[in-house]
């Protein structure tokens, strides 16, 4: 079998979010050079308030994420990842929980070479993802907040620069459509030595390198977030950024209609500095302007009604990357 880490070095690719472990980017994004653990985290803190009610909120936003390698050296390349977002809301406002948690587990590996025949493209390569994750107020203790997660994706490469990437995933807590298996395709290329770019559904992506100085990344993953993010590398370890993105969450409330979620949705414009630490250090620190931060209920984004909206307003972030 064709090494599947070269098979996915196209630049493309690494627009990626790191902070998505337990769906097919557990396999899909390529791995830096002898690296078997990728670990990330970030906190976002807000003094703001409810626009309802004009009471304060101190509001703060937990993410980690991780993957470890368990036999790279295996074709069937076993991996672990974990996704873990927490929502903190420190308000008198009784329509806002306290804690909303986000935790999954997820294991991924690779499937032997199917040829499809040549109407079919030729060679593919398989390979899956299977885990569970529970979304809700009170962590583990409301079983309508436990949520299966699955997929199955193939890879056609035409050349080195070039391939198409199809899967199947289910995932029980999506914000759109959340218990139905929705398909995904997408095609990645280089155009020039500047230009790559993925473009199909959910998910596509732009990557422009004008030089060895910047760059621009623009990310979209439909119904669920999007991003644009221009970097300047001022030396070799340190970098400084400006970004727009937006996330949509899903939770469970204790006690609710199963079929019921509470909603959040949020916009960021921010700018900061990346600082590499040795190579497999990344800190990161930030500023920005939070905005259309919104709590609703309902089943998916298609139709919710409102619960809380929170004010605009800045908030600061720290985060941090390793490998090893």
């Amino acid at each position: 079998m064709n090494n599947p880490a070269k098979l996915f070095a196209v630049s493309a690719l690494l627009a990626v979010p790191a902070l998505a472990q337990t769906n097919p980017g557990l396999m899909l994004v390529p791995w830096a050079p002898e690296t078997n653990v990728q670990l990330s985290g970030s906190a976002f803190v807000q003094d703001t308030e409810s626009s309802q009610t004009g009471l304060d909120a101190d509001f703060a936003i937990f993410d980690a994420a991780g993957r470890f390698r368990l036999d790279g050296d295996s074709s069937l390349d076993p991996t672990l990842g974990f996704d873990y977002t927490h929502l903190e809301i420190d308000t008198a406002d009784a329509a806002l929980p306290e804690h909303l948690v986000d935790v999954s587990l997820a294991f991924g590996g690779r499937l032997n070479e199917i040829d499809l025949g040549e109407t079919l493209g030729g060679t593919w390569q398989w390979g899956y993802t299977l885990g569970f994750g529970y979304a809700g107020t009170a962590p583990f203790a409301d079983g309508d907040a436990w949520y299966g997660l699955g997929s199955i994706y193939g890879v056609l490469p035409f050349d080195r620069d070039s391939r198409l990437v199809v899967a199947l995933e289910y995932d029980g807590n999506r914000v759109f459509l959340p218990d139905v298996p929705l398909p995904a395709i997408t095609y990645f290329d280089r155009l020039n030595e500047e230009v790559t770019y993925g473009l199909g559904f959910p998910f596509s992506n732009l990557t422009w390198t004008p030089n060895d100085r910047w760059t621009l990344r623009i990310t979209s993953f439909v119904f669920v977030s999007a991003e644009a993010k221009v970097t300047y590398r001022a030396t070799d370890d340190l970098e400084l950024f400006a970004a727009y993105d937006s996330r949509s969450e899903a939770f469970q409330l204790a006690n609710d209609n199963g079929s019921r979620r509470l909603i959040f949705e949020q916009q960021r414009l921010e700018a900061g500095v990346n600082y590499k630490l040795g190579g497999r250090w990344e800190l990161t620190a930030a500023g920005g302007y939070a905005f259309d931060q919104e709590f609703d209920r309902g089943y998916d984004i298609r139709e919710t009604t409102s619960i809380r909206d929170l004010d605009d307003g800045g908030y600061f972030r720290l985060g941090i990357n390793l490998r090893f």
